[in-house]
């Protein structure tokens, strides 16, 4: 919501940010027509305080930038868009530019900086590239209002070849030091959080065998901190899949079946009081991310012990054929509700909306365990599947190649 409301803001800075030109008086303008660089050097004041102005809408959730923040290197990037419309350029030179394969330099450029500071400033990517954009109509209307243009076409191709590449510096530093957070935070939460639990694990464990502390609690702190464990590898798989597109597997030769039952059992050993079944008919045997798949299992079982009839068997049933293994989770109880279906699969879906859920006390994940499920299947080249009834119950069906299916 407050990224649309930014680019409402921005769009109705745009459409008045662009005001006639003091050019326009002629007492104001250089004798006879100039280049556009020459304009540009000329009106240069006027074109920053229009920048101002628009940066101001465009601040992130009203927040009252200064002037040095607002302004940041829009001087510097219009110095460099002239200086490049000003320089000799070859056809070769102008068609490898118009590839973004220009000469670049050893420094960060003005529009590379200007990335940085934006991101500090809390910009989002397509807000500022809106900022170039009310800089290019703002130049070019000026221009054009002043009179003073002189055989414009070949210029202004310089001029949108200029703008463009100041884009594409500025887009390119803002994707790598989006990368270099996340990275960032990857690994604060996966070091500097997830080491500390790891001793509270083994602190309850010690306590737990060697003092009288009742067994009850003891267990909640072994419980809690694993659970707690979990929510950091969700968010940690949720944001690398986010940031590379999809989930990162290792393919290996394994038997997926028995990969399946292992983690059924170990399911079984930490739910004794519910009753899990196994059919399995076929052969398993293939390429796959045992560790992925694991999880992925992992996580519908957990799913359907959460949501499904507290006293109904939860069903994994494996089949094959000659191109892919199949599984599915089966559980009783209420079934999912028509309008979730379609999201279900969505980060921060937060849960199947499964109805009669209201009344039971599970905690709250974070929503990202079945978006979790769905990119792990799609790395794999196969396909995740629901189907829910009241009289059928709900099931989640996997099919997954044997072979990494070739890239196209």
């Amino acid at each position: 919501m407050a990224s649309g409301a930014r680019r409402r803001r921005a769009a109705q800075s745009q459409s008045h940010s662009v005001s006639t030109p003091s050019c326009v008086d002629s007492s104001h303008c250089p004798e006879g027509p100039v280049t556009l660089s020459q304009f540009i050097t000329a009106h240069t004041e006027q074109i920053l305080q229009d920048w101002d102005e628009f940066a101001a809408s465009c601040a992130h959730d009203g927040k009252e930038l200064n002037q040095r923040e607002l302004r940041d290197h829009a001087g510097e990037i219009l110095k460099s868009i002239t200086r490049d419309i000003e320089q000799p350029q070859s056809p070769e030179q102008q068609e490898q530019k118009s590839k973004g394969k220009g000469p670049r330099s050893a420094t960060l450029s003005a529009a590379e900086v200007h990335a940085d500071f934006r991101i500090r400033s809390g910009f989002a990517i397509d807000t500022m590239i809106t900022e170039y954009r009310a800089l290019r109509a703002n130049i070019l209307r000026m221009w054009s209002a002043s009179g003073a243009a002189k055989e414009p076409v070949g210029e202004m191709t310089r001029f949108n070849e200029s703008i463009d590449q100041a884009i594409a510096e500025s887009v390119s530093r803002y994707t790598l030091q989006t990368k270099k957070s996340t990275d960032l935070f990857i690994g604060i939460l996966g070091h500097d959080i997830r080491n500390p639990l790891g001793t509270i694990v083994m602190s309850a464990e010690i306590l737990a065998r060697t003092s009288q502390a009742p067994q009850k609690v003891v267990t909640t702190i072994i419980n809690s901190a694993v659970r707690i464990n979990g929510l950091i590898e969700q968010v940690l798989d949720f944001t690398r899949a986010q940031a590379d597109g999809a989930m990162p597997i290792h393919r290996l030769p394994g038997n997926l079946g028995d990969q399946l039952a292992k983690v059924l059992h170990e399911t079984q050993v930490r739910h004794p009081q519910r009753q899990l079944e196994l059919q399995r008919s076929g052969t398993f045997d293939g390429n796959w991310d045992e560790g992925r798949v694991g999880q992925l299992l992992s996580n519908l079982l957990g799913n359907a012990l959460r949501y499904g009839d507290p006293v109904g068997a939860v069903t994994l049933a494996l089949w094959s054929d000659e191109t892919d293994a199949y599984f599915s989770v089966h559980n009783w109880g209420g079934p999912i509700r028509e309008q979730d279906l379609g999201r279900i699969f969505e980060p921060m879906a937060r849960g199947p909306g499964v109805e009669g859920a209201e009344q039971r006390r599970e905690p709250a994940g974070l929503g990202l365990g079945l978006y979790i499920c769905r990119e792990i299947v799609r790395a794999h080249g196969g396909a995740l599947t629901v189907t829910s009834k009241a009289e059928e119950g709900t099931t989640f069906t996997v099919r997954l190649p044997r072979v990494a299916p070739a890239v196209r």
